[in-house]
């Protein structure tokens, strides 16, 4: 498996590692299917006194009693894992060593599906969290700075494992930029530790 640690002029080292062929691409198109299938939905976020749908579908998985919330507006209520996500879950954990207790899939339809400059602090995953963000479909750009720093670009690959690593989400932002260009609908599952619930 080719592994790849992040390099940039502007940081010594960034934070994560990137796996380009964590799923063999039988395996990254037969999950795509999979995924398809999901419990998709089209959420409403509150930005600004402005309450305006998410620009791109999502979906989560996980164990009971591990509800997510983002951005203070759009709360999300985990569903039964399914065999393929616990199996990949799974997987990805013998990989890394880090644990996760759900996955939040994100589904961006067209080139103006997308998310803005973030980092993923929310206090239900505890504290510096690990994330592992795989990666299906249609290929976009990923980009990831310092807080005060500049970006760094590169293209997520179909059956690509990124794992963020714990700290990564105090000192950097990351984001999916919007794009002119005509894209396939990209799906990303994003693997997150959680400090409540029960198993």
């Amino acid at each position: 498996m080719q592994q790849l640690t992040l390099f940039s002029e502007y940081t010594p080292v960034l934070p994560v590692t990137y796996y380009s062929n964590f799923l063999s691409l039988e395996q990254a198109n037969e999950l795509y299917q999979h995924c398809l299938k999901l419990e998709w939905q089209q959420n409403q976020i509150r930005i600004a006194g402005k309450t305006m749908p998410v620009p791109r579908l999502e979906c989560i998985y996980g164990d009971y009693g591990c509800d997510y919330l983002y951005s203070n507006s759009v709360f999300l209520k985990p569903l039964t894992w399914t065999d393929a996500l616990s199996k990949l879950r799974d997987r990805i954990t013998a990989l890394t060593g880090y644990k996760f207790r759900i996955v939040i899939g994100n589904q961006y339809r067209t080139g103006t599906d997308s998310i803005g400059w973030h980092s993923d602090n929310e206090p239900s995953m505890g504290f510096n969290p690990a994330i592992a963000s795989l990666s299906l479909g249609g290929v976009r750009k990923f980009q990831i700075k310092p807080r005060n720093g500049k970006p760094t670009d590169f293209w997520l690959e179909h059956g690509s494992l990124l794992v963020m690593h714990p700290g990564c989400q105090s000192t950097h932002l990351h984001q999916v930029p919007k794009t002119n260009k005509v894209v396939g609908t990209r799906i990303n599952l994003t693997f997150r530790p959680h400090t409540g619930g029960g198993r």
